[in-house]
């Protein structure tokens, strides 16, 4: 369509005939836009009654109890690897093995 229009605006020199051109779309690409607003008002007008429908005290769902016990596993790794290295003596760090 914009290809079309753009032809249509090369093969035509006269200022006034482009300016013709381009004035009969304005009507058409405001009821456009119009219908755009119209429609996003809707839209974010039944999102936000389907939002309030949402219980904030709900249980976690499978992904939020996966999330926990990973962030457990994680927790343990951790505590295990600084006990480890707590019982084998000081590891050196990389920091510590650079300045060697």
């Amino acid at each position: 369509m914009i290809a079309i229009v753009a032809q249509v605006l090369a093969e035509t020199t006269d200022p006034d005939q482009q300016r013709s051109l381009i004035d009969d779309a304005g009507p058409i690409a405001m009821a456009f836009v119009v219908a755009l607003g119209i429609a996003m008002f809707f839209l974010w007008k039944s999102l936000s009654k389907q939002m309030k429908k949402i219980d904030p005290n709900l249980p976690p769902g499978r992904d939020g109890i996966e999330q926990a016990q990973d962030r457990q596993v994680i927790q343990d790794a951790m505590a295990r690897g600084e006990a480890e290295r707590k019982g084998a003596g000081t590891v050196p760090d990389a920091d510590d093995a650079a300045s060697k």
